[in-house]
């Protein structure tokens, strides 16, 4: 039968500082302890076990967890930190020029001709083909082609006013 909950808690200061000396590091150690605890607890809940010395089962525990530690911590790799490993992500300033470009092709979407808008988008943004395209709006395919063709050309004028500028982002 284990002790009451206030020797429990009497133990943990005296099981901290066992686990302390032997893994160095205050924050292992509370984890430690709390998973010793846990599984202690979990043990005794099952029906017909008993713990008849908590202080021991709990030592023994933290013993266990320690060298489960140490053994995962020799097998797993240890990487450096660097300040060369860069972020896959891109940075708040390449997240910023993409939203400023999404929203000028928007725009210059948006001021094109209908016709040109929706041949270009059925034929850049949904790949369908130029035939298909021209059949549904009732277009010859060379049309089909100049629409694309134009409204490739008014996004290229845009671009190209970016860059007269020096970008998307200003500082």
């Amino acid at each position: 039968m284990s002790p009451p909950d206030s020797e429990l808690i009497a133990q943990r200061s005296d099981l901290l500082r066992y686990v302390g000396r032997r893994v160095r590091d205050s924050t292992l150690s509370e984890d430690i302890v709390q998973e010793a605890y846990l599984r202690m607890l979990a043990y005794e809940a099952k029906p017909g076990n008993m713990v008849s010395n908590a202080s021991a089962l709990l030592r023994r525990i933290s013993l266990n967890l320690a060298h489960d530690h140490f053994r995962r911590a020799k097998s797993a790799p240890i990487v450096e930190l660097s300040e060369d490993i860069s972020c896959p992500m891109p940075s708040v300033h390449q997240q910023l020029e993409r939203r400023q470009l999404i929203a000028i092709v928007e725009g210059v979407l948006k001021a094109m001709p209908r016709l040109r808008r929706d041949v270009f988008i059925r034929r850049r943004v949904h790949g369908e083909a130029a035939g298909d395209v021209a059949e549904a709006l009732g277009l010859s395919p060379s049309a089909v082609s100049n629409h694309v063709a134009r409204a490739l050309f008014d996004l290229d004028l845009a671009i190209e006013k970016i860059e007269m500028r020096g970008g998307l982002v200003r500082d």
